[in-house]
């Protein structure tokens, strides 16, 4: 299937940042930014440092941070994260946030519910639409 790759803009408290040409990472689970971005769009943060594993198995411990991320013209919550050495990738956790996903079989990015629909469980058998 290849690499797939989006355009994707970053938002913090001080400003916007278009990225070109991102790297999505379905075996990655948070998105990765250097941290001369987070600086720049003012991410929130660091809110944490954890110790991450990659995909060649070497840990780093990197910082965690919060933006928001637009793919497609739909913008969602996301956690960052910075370590020395960072690739931009987009991970997992972003596009279900934005409800993507990576369509196998054709290699590309799809909605998985209506741009702006979330769900959210609140209790037993009961579901909130937003």
């Amino acid at each position: 299937m290849g690499h797939l790759h989006t355009d994707a803009n970053v938002r913090g408290n001080k400003a916007a940042v278009e990225l070109k040409n991102v790297l999505i990472d379905t075996g990655a689970t948070y998105t990765v930014l250097p941290e001369k971005v987070l600086e720049e769009v003012g991410a929130w943060g660091p809110i944490g440092e954890v110790e991450v594993e990659l995909g060649n198995k070497q840990k780093v411990k990197a910082k965690a941070y919060g933006v928001a991320i637009e793919i497609k013209g739909v913008e969602a919550p996301a956690i960052s994260i910075t370590f020395e050495g960072a690739q931009t990738v987009v991970g997992v956790e972003t596009l279900e946030s934005i409800g993507l996903r990576l369509d196998p079989t054709t290699g590309e990015l799809e909605f998985t519910r209506p741009k702006g629909l979330a769900y959210f469980y609140i209790g037993e058998e009961q579901c909130m639409l937003l």
